[in-house]
């Protein structure tokens, strides 16, 4: 996705810079997890350490829930007015749009209790767990603002890019253009879902003494909401894939015809996605 043809278009800058904030948070919630969960660590064995990467991991989590939040807005803009992308989205001004999320998540690192990591639970806390009754004093009651609202209106905004999407091509009678809605309407679904999954249990069990197979439930949603994107778009998405292949030396690089089909004043192109041409540029959803 680094490739100078991909990061012309705005959407796969936003999904780009997402990548890079995925990683970081893997770093925490799944190696750095796995270190400690096999130590039997709890904050009291790696205070400074725990500290740290529980800063790192939750600013990681708000700052990839704000980036997503601006990739459907831009994704229903496109479908929507198309105009608008251009207005908000087209060159540099993308990049001034993605330092916004940084800010907030270096917010949430700096200005509020960090998440710390137990053995005894096999998660993520705000509770450390060294005195009892004394939980109120780390909550995090902006962490669970992001959750709450960020999250849950990121979705609902999703199912509302599905249902644009359908009511736009729905008498197209494109093949192409029914797979890629499809395939659009599951990557949304399953991105959604382990997001929404997470936010939720991640918020209840900070409150409310809940089984540990849920705990368990609510931290693998975290994993898989930073970690299923990659292996959505390489599987799903065939620009992405080819990509990749080509990366890696299983594809060469042959001449590319893109073959556009014009529709109602729109166009469908050869590319596993339903495309919109506007202002010589190629917009993926």
């Amino acid at each position: 996705m680094s490739s100078r043809e991909l990061l012309r278009l705005s959407c796969y800058k936003i999904m780009f810079l997402l990548g890079i904030i995925d990683m970081c948070a893997i770093a925490v919630n799944s190696i750095t997890t796995g270190l400690l969960l096999i130590e039997g660590a709890v904050f009291c064995s790696h205070p400074t350490l725990i500290f740290v990467t529980g800063s790192i991991g939750l600013g990681a989590w708000c700052t990839a829930c704000m980036i997503c939040f601006i990739l459907v807005i831009n994704r229903l803009f496109d479908i929507l007015n198309s105009s608008l992308v251009k207005t908000y989205f087209s060159g540099y001004r993308t990049c001034i749009l993605l330092i916004f999320p940084f800010f907030y998540g270096f917010y949430f690192i700096f200005f509020t209790p960090p998440l710390v990591f137990t053995s005894q639970y096999q998660a993520w806390f705000f509770d450390p767990f060294i005195f009892e009754n004394q939980s109120s004093l780390y909550q995090n009651p902006l962490h669970t603002a992001n959750n709450i609202i960020i999250v849950v209106v990121t979705c609902l905004l999703y199912g509302y890019l599905c249902i644009a999407l359908n009511n736009k091509f729905r008498d197209n009678y494109f093949n192409k253009s029914n797979r890629s809605h499809k395939s659009i309407f599951i990557q949304s679904t399953i991105i959604c879902m382990a997001n929404l999954i997470a936010s939720i249990i991640y918020v209840v069990m900070q409150f409310f003494p809940v089984p540990d197979w849920v705990i368990i439930a609510g931290h693998m949603g975290w994993q898989l909401g930073h970690g299923c994107p990659a292996i959505i778009y390489i599987t799903m998405n065939r620009t992405i894939r080819t990509s990749v292949l080509r990366l890696l030396g299983f594809k060469k690089n042959p001449k590319i015809s893109v073959q556009l089909f014009a529709t109602q004043g729109y166009y469908i192109s050869n590319t596993p996605f339903s495309a919109h041409v506007e202002h010589n540029e190629i917009e993926n959803y």
